[in-house]
């Protein structure tokens, strides 16, 4: 009798730590995976086409390293998780340049920002 109270004895804490093992490996996959999860930036495609181009997150500290006029990194202390959003633009020189719009079509002045303008991230994401 008593070697079979101890046998079960034995049976119980062995099923307590396998359920224990269990539950602490699925905790940590839980984890990791929701971890990796976080630390990936969404992919432009996955914008809608109404979306801003202040929706996307650039490495503005490597877009300011390519510019000429490199001071404006400091005048603007800009770090590489900066969204383009924070660095201001002559819009109306932009939306001049470009083909497809004019800047009759916004009411744009030299210190507008470029979050203002809308753009089809769609067509972006193709080029």
């Amino acid at each position: 009798m008593v070697v079979l109270l101890q046998k079960l004895r034995n049976f119980k804490i062995y099923n307590v730590m396998k359920t224990l093992v269990k539950y602490s490996i699925a905790l940590t996959l839980l984890t990791f995976v929701l971890h990796v999860n976080a630390n990936t930036p969404p992919t432009i495609a996955a914008l809608p086409e109404e979306a801003y181009i202040d929706d996307i997150p650039f490495n503005t500290g490597q877009i300011f390293d390519s510019l000429v006029d490199v001071s404006l990194t400091d005048t603007y202390q800009l770090t590489d998780e900066s969204y383009i959003r924070d660095i201001p633009f002559n819009t109306a020189e932009i939306a001049a340049d470009s083909i497809e719009m004019e800047t009759s079509e916004f009411t744009l002045d030299n210190e507008t920002y470029i979050d203002d303008i809308p753009f089809s991230t769609k067509e972006i994401a193709k080029m």
